[in-house]
């Protein structure tokens, strides 16, 4: 078995039934890949509709555990898995035929201390609604270097990795219970022990996953709780307070503009002003600015607490989605 593909999933059942069709479509041997299905507590018929696929041309797993977010589920399904390579990967990113193949092509015998980060992008059918259509319209304009990747250009919604390095690494981290973060901070544990990073644009994946601007709040709050661990855990670190935005000499401006009334309200009068009228730019910006209001409701409210003990996987379960980014 080269490759285990590890999907953490909660309540995604429909889209997971494409997202596990796109994967047994691949060029790779059917007999050389599993895919281990990790369901996070689901109560909308997931197990069955596993059942149903496992019927297929390629093995497909079935491990479940209660509700207790993606960095557990991702442990759990990575415990399950029985692969040489882990591709994690969303339940809601469709490979194309060729996604499998690109990946184990950087993992010839022998390789060590590497992991590839592959490439997601939205799908077309999800620009649905206003918020889809004016994140668009915003390019990514992040430079990514082929090999000797950065950290923080690494997102398990297509990422593949030697199971003995993820093993000696210890998994994720499953103090992160909510949105974010979690995979970035494996990803630097890796490259503390010696791994590089490659990028795949040839790795390809669609993301279908029709955001709303609601949603996508909730998940930044969460974010901005799981960044103030995040940081804690590393020990205050200047330099990764300053890429997470949370360093005490910062947050007192952060305060002034996102938690009291002088900026957001004009924000909050121009969106549906934009939304209406269909502005994309002038609604993507307001989008934008209210987004990082919930991160800071999500730090400030961190910030407030007294820090965790010491991480562990025993960690207190929060309802979380873990079918996406």
């Amino acid at each position: 078995m080269e490759i285990s593909v590890v999907i953490p999933t909660f309540n995604s059942r429909d889209v997971l039934r494409r997202t596990i069709a796109e994967l047994t479509a691949q060029t790779f041997p059917k007999n050389a890949y599993e895919i281990v299905i990790a369901d996070d507590g689901s109560t909308d018929g997931t197990a069955a509709m596993v059942a149903d696929a496992q019927r297929g041309p390629v093995a497909v797993r079935y491990v479940a555990q209660p509700n207790v977010g993606r960095s557990a589920a991702r442990n759990r399904g990575a415990r399950a898995a029985r692969g040489r390579l882990l591709l994690f990967m969303d339940a809601d990113v469709w490979a194309t035929p060729t996604l499998l193949a690109a990946h184990h092509a950087h993992y010839p015998a022998g390789v060590r201390r590497l992991g590839v980060q592959g490439r997601a992008l939205t799908h077309p059918d999800a620009r649905v609604n206003t918020f889809m259509r004016a994140r668009e319209i915003t390019p990514d304009l992040s430079m990514r270097r082929r090999h000797n990747l950065s950290p923080v250009h690494i997102i398990t919604r297509n990422f593949s990795v030697l199971r003995s390095e993820f093993d000696e690494v210890g998994g994720f981290d499953e103090g992160f219970t909510g949105y974010g973060w979690e995979d970035i901070e494996l990803a630097m544990r890796m490259q503390a022990r010696g791994a590089k990073f490659d990028y795949d644009p040839e790795a390809l994946g669609y993301h279908y996953h029709i955001e709303t601007f609601e949603g996508i709040c909730r998940k930044l709050r969460q974010a901005g709780e799981g960044a103030v661990y995040f940081w804690r855990k590393h020990n205050r670190s200047p330099r990764l307070g300053l890429f997470l935005e949370i360093l005490p000499v910062m947050l007192p401006f952060k305060w002034l503009v996102f938690r009291t009334p002088l900026f957001m309200p004009l924000f909050r009068r121009l969106l549906p002003v934009a939304e209406r009228r269909g502005w994309l730019l002038l609604a993507n910006e307001c989008y934008t600015e209210l987004i990082w209001q919930a991160y800071y409701d999500g730090v400030f409210a961190a910030l407030r607490r007294a820090p965790s003990p010491s991480p562990s996987p025993a960690v207190e379960p929060r309802r979380t989605q873990t079918h996406g980014d």
